[in-house]
């Protein structure tokens, strides 16, 4: 909110409509999945608003109606980022690694999570505040490209599992399917019984290990 007449107004309003999206999320994740949305409506919209902010005001700084688009803007990313991409980062995390490794690999994944949050949050200011480098908006022109690279990464290696059970995605998993083929594959049954198998032998050797 850096050049922003009234910061803390403009964050309650960020902050509300990303709550909002949230909202609307948990009644649309299970009917749209979550590959799709975090590809098409999260990673790619949210970098496209960025680019968007960082344009208009490159071209128009401190006008009453560039002050007016960038906060309209900045609600539609914090919409597209709360509702297509946060909530899903942390229901894949739990869904996709297999049982035995389930817990090592969340508590990974939230940790470099973690980790690069506050890298940003420590970093931004530097970027955007007069006394530094005074990008202000501009500093949109980072998370573009950012935005396109993980939605390439999505592409590529980020399963659809909506609706599958964890025996379905483990046996998709030991077929070596592209991610982009999960959505449409049909599982045999000889496939499926192998793979839940294997899985009840994953849940007797963590509940040995635990004992």
């Amino acid at each position: 909110m850096a050049k922003v007449q009234d910061p803390f107004a403009m964050t309650n309003v960020l902050s509300m409509a990303g709550l909002i999206a949230i909202i609307i999320n948990a009644f649309i994740v299970v009917r749209y999945g979550r590959r799709r949305i975090m590809l098409l409506n999260g990673l790619i919209i949210s970098g496209c608003f960025q680019l968007i902010i960082a344009v208009v005001y490159d071209k128009n700084p401190g006008e009453i109606i560039t002050g007016k688009v960038l906060v309209a803007l900045s609600c539609l990313y914090m919409i597209s980022y709360n509702g297509m991409i946060a909530p899903y980062s942390w229901m894949v995390a739990g869904e996709i690694p297999s049982q035995r490794l389930r817990s090592y690999t969340f508590g990974v994944a939230a940790a470099a999570g973690f980790l690069g949050a506050w890298l940003i949050t420590f970093t931004a200011p530097y970027f955007i505040n007069p006394s530094s480098l005074n990008w202000g908006p501009r500093y949109g022109y980072i998370w573009f490209p950012s935005c396109i690279i993980c939605a390439v990464w999505v592409y590529f290696f980020l399963p659809e599992v909506k609706g599958r059970t964890l025996e379905e995605i483990d046996a998709m998993f030991n077929e070596k399917l592209p991610a982009r083929k999960f959505q449409a594959y049909k599982i045999p049954l000889p496939v499926l019984e192998g793979a839940a198998g294997k899985l009840s032998t994953e849940v007797k050797v963590l509940e040995t290990e635990k004992v």
